[in-house]
């Protein structure tokens, strides 16, 4: 039985067809030779595209071929969705590496280039950023030889995400707008992408200083969401079920659960990301002075991650209300939200979730009038934000502890941890390391 690419070869001279009066201005000539040799293999969507050039039905073309890229490749490919939309990144980078080892086994492109920019978008995650770009070099290259929309548009947003981390945040603005035109001008629905453009975006213009812009964004990204249903109990089970159904290479079986477990995230990431927009807004009107309407954010916020049952969401939410308490002067009621954080922190244990509630704890005392107190804070959080390499999060509190310390008129130590919070802001400087005792 000829191959696919054999098929499609075959039928394109039956019809006297140029490669490029194939591919037409949606594949390259370059896409259809690899496809036609072999050595790659087209998504379904471009499957169809084909078929209907080439005047045949899509069942012609994959009649005893085989799924595309393997049932092995498209259950790899789809645990490592899942252990991303988990919010399990390590999990997803070992998922995505595993299917990149199939996928270029099997020559499949269209796998090649979601893998590479999973990776991608797991290792940013991890902040392993110089990795993470490498992996997103590759898929864009794939992506901008298959020209698939979903995947370019992916790449830019994991591209601006890198970009953020790094403090390019005119490269990021950049990057991220590519990928909001192309999923406009496409049509694509895929929400929880378009989602992370808008709240990267709004993350964008806000540390960019400028709120209004940052305001749209969130705004933006609260409307394209819509709230769902309670379904991470489902979801994980149905994770469970995948897991082990893949570990006895019952791949079909694995496949049906592990789609369950995708749609159901799928749904989920709806309240979560609607979540995420509130908190992005609120952080942008506590910037401009709205205390009220921060609070009014953050409240939204903290009733969608309870009712997902997201403790960490809940613990991080804590945070910012307490921080919006204690500008508003509501000392009493930051302290309880403080208070919660922390439990839920004990509970699930996060080394950058503590560093933020030590912060926020050092804010609180020194607004509500213990700034002795507040020093000790703010140098565990410089020591938990030094050893977890979250350089803006460092650069801040090293400011702060600096400006407190010539309040309390000791200018002398205060320098270091001003030279240092320069230096973290703009590394090319040099500066001396802050720490030791105050």
């Amino acid at each position: 039985m000829s191959s696919l690419g054999e098929r499609i070869r075959s039928r394109r001279n039956e019809l006297g067809l140029t490669q490029s009066q194939l591919g037409g201005t949606e594949l390259t000539k370059g896409f259809i030779s690899l496809i036609e040799k072999g050595r790659a293999k087209p998504s379904i969507d471009n499957l169809k595209l084909l078929a209907r050039r080439l005047k045949m039905p899509v069942g012609y073309f994959l009649e005893e071929t085989g799924p595309l890229g393997g049932a092995a490749l498209q259950v790899s490919l789809q645990a490592a969705r899942v252990a991303l939309k988990q919010d399990q990144p390590a999990e997803a980078r070992e998922g995505f590496s595993a299917a990149l080892a199939l996928a270029k086994r099997e020559h499949d492109l269209h796998g090649e280039a979601e893998c590479q920019i999973g990776l991608a978008s797991a290792l940013t995650r991890l902040e392993e950023h110089d990795r993470a770009a490498e992996h997103l070099r590759r898929g864009r290259e794939i992506a901008e030889t298959t020209q698939t929309v979903e995947h370019l548009a992916r790449a830019s947003c994991v591209l601006g995400q890198i970009e953020m981390a790094q403090g390019d945040l005119r490269s990021a603005r950049e990057h991220l707008l590519e990928g909001y035109h192309r999923l406009h001008e496409h049509g694509c629905p895929d929400l929880p992408l378009m989602a992370d453009l808008l709240l990267t975006l709004g993350r964008a213009a806000q540390e960019a200083g400028d709120p209004a812009e940052a305001e749209r964004w969130y705004q933006e990204a609260a409307t394209t969401l819509a709230p769902t249903e309670d379904l991470p109990r489902l979801s994980a089970a149905h994770v469970q079920l995948g897991a082990e159904a893949r570990a006895r290479s019952a791949n079909e079986v694995a496949l049906g659960h592990l789609a369950r477990a995708e749609h159901a995230l799928e749904a989920l990431a709806g309240p979560r990301l609607l979540a995420e927009a509130r908190h992005r807004a609120a952080t942008a009107a506590l910037e401009s002075g709205k205390a009220d309407e921060a609070i009014s954010h953050l409240q939204s916020a903290l009733l969608i991650a309870e009712r997902i049952g997201d403790d960490t969401a809940r613990a991080r939410t804590l945070v910012s209300l307490a921080e919006a308490q204690v500008h508003k002067g509501a000392y009493s009621l930051a302290e309880q939200a403080l208070v919660e954080a922390e439990r839920l922190t004990t509970v699930t244990p996060d080394s950058a979730q503590s560093a933020r509630i030590e912060l926020a704890r050092a804010r609180f005392l020194r607004r509500s009038g213990s700034p002795t107190e507040a020093l000790s804070h703010y140098q565990h959080a410089i020591t938990s934000f030094e050893s977890l390499g979250r350089r803006t999060d460092l650069a801040r509190a090293c400011n702060e502890l600096g400006e407190l310390l010539i309040e309390q008129e000791r200018p002398s130590e205060a320098a270091p941890y001003l030279a240092r919070a320069l230096q973290e802001l703009n590394p090319h400087r040099t500066a001396p390391r802050a720490t030791g005792d105050v």
